[in-house]
């Protein structure tokens, strides 16, 4: 034990050696993680999203059909939430479309309710601008969808009328065909068919702007560990032989020095820490402090097995950055994790980074309180003594070339 003290004094005073850079560092550091997790929420989740989309139709002025066709059509719960349309003739509709009033224009062919009555089916031409824009590539998927429905509808029709005649059995045909178009209307009526309500979001039960603020905090609390590079860094073989020789081992200064570096890292987000405490943010209260240390403690793990990995200054701050960002993104941090490929999201749910984050999390839904005395309301601290388990492991396994 005392030689454990031994080394963490002297950890300890080269810590506080080092706090006038590291701070420094911090304050440009908090600048950045806050620049970027600003930048994602807006851009993410700014005030512009898709709302009614002009669409032009050119109906020939003396077909009542067509008129009936597309009164019906945009009558649907379907088309009508999404999509408003304005009767005008071709010439007039390509001109809005170039000036970006309507995004896409319907040229509706003569003797359209005629065709599909009789089986020549003249189709429907939609023209959209050469450079179309969200509200125009939404449309282009409607009219895709609606294709593919009504070549369904249709085939079915004709396929069960060929089916009846070939059976002698035509005098069924118009019940036949009142059954398929009372059962296909009923699927192109029914808006909840087609489309599924999703939240596209991974805050979970903290608000949006909550959340980019624990991936600021998190992104701010590993990257500290590039303006401690000059404490953090490795020793050099010699001074490893020497340490090992006065009776130090390893295991034992790793945890001198990632002790040493929490205490850093608790320093520089002590402030900010105890605001939102005494704010109320943490719904967990007292039971924070623990976890806030612990998050200090795994964070200041991970820097330490990172330079160690590296074996020098600029490989360890190199990998740091790379690694935190890459890992930030995987976890869902920047960009929700809905948008990522399924192995992606996947394999960001077993990064640090989604752990620490998971442990902030907790601190602020209190859900440490709620289901109290329940083990899986407490897994996201249990996760993250779990990797500082495994990461000092990984730590102490690594190069003894002075033993």
């Amino acid at each position: 034990m005392g030689t454990f003290l031994t080394i963490l004094k002297t950890e300890m005073k080269r810590a506080l050696k080092s706090i006038p850079y590291f701070l420094a560092g911090a304050v440009v550091l908090a600048v950045l993680a806050g620049t970027i997790a600003f930048s994602a929420n807006k851009m993410l989740y700014g005030n512009r999203s898709v709302g009614s989309i002009q669409v032009g139709v050119a109906v020939p002025e003396d077909d009542r059909g067509a008129k009936w066709i597309m009164s019906m059509v945009s009558s649907l719960e379907s088309v009508s939430s999404l999509c408003e349309f304005v009767y005008l003739d071709e010439e007039e509709g390509r001109r809005q479309m170039d000036k970006g009033e309507i995004y896409a224009l319907m040229l509706i062919p003569d003797q359209l309710l005629e065709g599909i009555m009789n089986g020549t089916n003249q189709p429907v031409t939609i023209v959209f601008p050469e450079k179309a824009g969200l509200e125009a590539s939404v449309f282009r998927e409607l009219t895709d969808a609606g294709t593919e429905i009504l070549k369904t509808a249709q085939a079915a029709i004709y396929g069960t009328d060929e089916l009846l005649t070939e059976l002698g059995k035509t005098s069924q045909i118009p019940k036949a065909e009142a059954d398929l178009n009372q059962m296909y209307l009923k699927y192109a009526l029914s808006r909840s068919v087609y489309f599924q309500t999703s939240q596209v979001s991974v805050s979970g039960d903290v608000t949006t702007e909550m959340f980019y603020g624990i991936s600021c905090a998190v992104l701010a609390v590993l990257l500290l560990g590039i303006p401690a590079a000059g404490f953090s860094k490795p020793f050099s073989p010699v001074m490893e032989k020497k340490l090992y020789l006065s009776g130090f081992s390893r295991p034992m200064r790793l945890w001198a020095r990632t002790a040493a570096l929490a205490f850093l890292f608790a320093l520089a987000t002590a402030f900010p820490f105890f605001f939102c405490l005494s704010r109320g943010i943490f719904q967990s209260g007292w039971l924070s402090i623990p976890v806030w240390l612990l998050i200090c403690v795994c964070a200041s793990g991970w820097v330490i097995f990172i330079y160690e990995a590296g074996r020098s200054t600029l490989a360890g701050v190199s990998i740091l950055f790379l690694s935190t960002i890459v890992m930030m993104f995987m976890a869902g941090g920047l960009i929700p994790s809905v948008f990522l490929p399924d192995a992606v999201a996947e394999a960001g749910r077993v990064t640090p980074v989604f752990f620490l984050m998971d442990a902030v999390k907790w601190m602020v839904s209190g859900d440490g309180l709620s289901g109290a005395g329940q083990l899986a309301s407490w897994m996201p601290v249990i996760r993250l003594l779990l990797m500082e388990v495994v990461v000092f492991g990984l730590s102490a396994a690594g190069r003894r070339d002075y033993e």
